[in-house]
This record gives structure tokens, sequence and C-alpha cells, in this order.
């Protein structure tokens, strides 16, 4: 079984070509995130993600450079594609 490599950064690079955006909620949030990170990684989906939390906002945006994945995440997620 091939290991999985994870690189978290505070540097955030130019966006894929597709974004997608989830609502996030303070009482779910742990799971969520787990749950994208494993539909991620288990897909070797190439993505640069990002968490807004200001009151206003409460969202990931995970961005793609293949429309594709990007749909993909979307049915699963149930997200709007930007």
């Amino acid at each position: 079984m091939q290991q999985a490599v994870v690189a978290v950064t505070t540097r955030v690079g130019v966006n894929g070509a597709f974004d997608v955006d989830l609502p996030l909620d303070a009482a779910t949030l742990n799971e969520r995130l787990f749950d994208i990170g494993l539909w991620l990684i288990d897909r070797h989906i190439p993505h640069q993600a990002r968490i807004l939390w200001e009151p206003y906002h409460r969202r990931i945006r995970v961005s793609f450079p293949d429309a594709e994945d990007a749909g993909a995440f979307r049915q699963c997620f149930g997200a709007p594609l930007h």
C-alpha cells in the first residue's frame, strides 16, 4: 500500500481554473474537512484549498486545474461550481 503525502503551507499559489465553494458549519467542521481530505487524497487529485472563516464566509474553496475533477468533487459534496 502506497502512503499518501500531504503538504500543508500558508503560501497560496495560483488558483486552478475551476473553483468549488463549500459551506462550513462549526458543529461539523472537523468531520467535513476530514471527509474532503480523504476524498482528495484517495483520488490523487491536484488541488488547492483555502478556508475562509470570517462571520460572513464560513466556507472552503477548493481549486482544481481540471474541470472533470472539479465536477466530481462538486457531485460528491454538493456544492456550486464557479
